[in-house]
């Protein structure tokens, strides 16, 4: 029987176009810094046209594009009812591995940073990680013990308090050890209240 090549769709191709772009931006600025890095550059290194780069966005989007996937990556899952992480390690520890990525890189984050304040309310990639965050953090309080109101609204709380520390960290105001440190306080806080 003859075999028949089956062409992927439209939309394949699109969302392959996209990642390769997404994945030859992380690793330009990444290499380049993000000031340095062009669009030209990204299309060259992702062997599509400067128009197929501008489809996916432009170098802000890409940065922000290169940052919520990594982010969505190391989003840890709540533990269970049964798990003997406390409430206060799971919500301090949950916000550990975005202070890594944004550490490890201070130009990018503060790039990263400046498109997030650009892009103003409209930002569908931090409202996804806001609900997310949230969701998973109110599910750990919940199972710890803490009522469902008070959970919700401790969850909101640690995502604000992790936003400010991520802009002070990414201002050079403050270090990776007390970023931890504070928001390990807040989250002490938080469950504490709830037990009250």
């Amino acid at each position: 029987m003859f075999a028949e090549r089956v062409h992927p769709t439209r939309a394949e191709q699109k969302r392959r176009t996209a990642a390769r772009v997404t994945a030859a931006a992380a690793r330009l600025f990444t290499e380049q810094g993000f000031h340095s890095t062009t669009v030209r550059q990204i299309a060259a290194a992702a062997g599509v046209s400067v128009g197929a780069v501008m489809a996916v966005g432009d170098k802000e989007s890409l940065l922000s594009l290169v940052y919520d996937q990594a982010i969505a990556a190391r989003i840890p899952a709540p533990p269970t009812a049964e798990s003997t992480t406390s409430a206060v390690d799971y919500l301090s520890r949950y916000f550990d591995p975005f202070l890594d990525l944004f550490t490890g890189n201070e130009d990018l984050a503060r790039a990263y940073f400046r498109s997030l304040t650009r892009s103003g309310p409209e930002n569908a990639a931090l409202g996804a990680l806001r609900t997310l965050t949230e969701s998973n953090l109110t599910t750990a309080m919940v199972n710890a013990g803490t009522q469902d109101a008070h959970a919700r609204l401790g969850a909101q709380v640690m995502f604000t308090s992790y936003l400010g520390e991520l802009m002070l960290l990414a201002a050079g105001t403050t270090d990776r050890r007390q970023t931890a440190s504070r928001i390990r306080n807040t989250a002490a806080f938080i469950t504490t209240q709830g037990r009250n």
